[in-house]
């Protein structure tokens, strides 16, 4: 049986008072006990164009299930950004599309995927930058 762990440690000294979170969660099937057993395999895409790019297919997993992105931009240069969004088919720094945020160098996120969309993205420049990403499912 598969199990897949996340964690994530936050140190912050933003607030008047020291802020220490560490949280850790097991990815699990959809109302279920037993952990994710598929992946879409550890990617990476180097990006030098600004035009969207799909990088997570709707098809790809079962969007009655349980699935999770994680999505890192390797880059250590903050100005050098990709735009996220979630939409079937408009580009990620369109208005049109459902733009999640933007993951800058050095970012990550984990998210929830209900795999009924495609995932885009778009680089903020045309200057070299490298996408690691992958799905976790069922």
């Amino acid at each position: 049986m598969a199990t897949t762990t996340a964690t994530l440690s936050v140190s912050s000294s933003v607030m008047t008072y020291p802020v220490t979170i560490n949280k850790s969660m097991n990815m699990m099937k959809f109302q279920s006990c037993h952990g994710l057993e598929e992946t879409s395999g550890l990617r990476t895409k180097k990006f030098t164009t600004t035009a969207a790019t799909v990088v997570v297919e709707q098809d790809e997993f079962t969007s009655t299930k349980a699935a999770k992105v994680y999505m890192r931009n390797t880059s250590s240069d903050k100005a050098h950004f990709f735009y996220v969004a979630k939409h079937a088919s408009a580009a990620a720094a369109d208005t049109d599309a459902e733009t999640i945020g933007r993951l800058h160098g050095g970012d990550w996120m984990l998210i929830p995927y209900l795999a009924d969309v495609n995932i885009t993205v778009a680089a903020s420049s045309t200057d070299p930058v490298v996408l690691e990403y992958m799905v976790f499912g069922e």
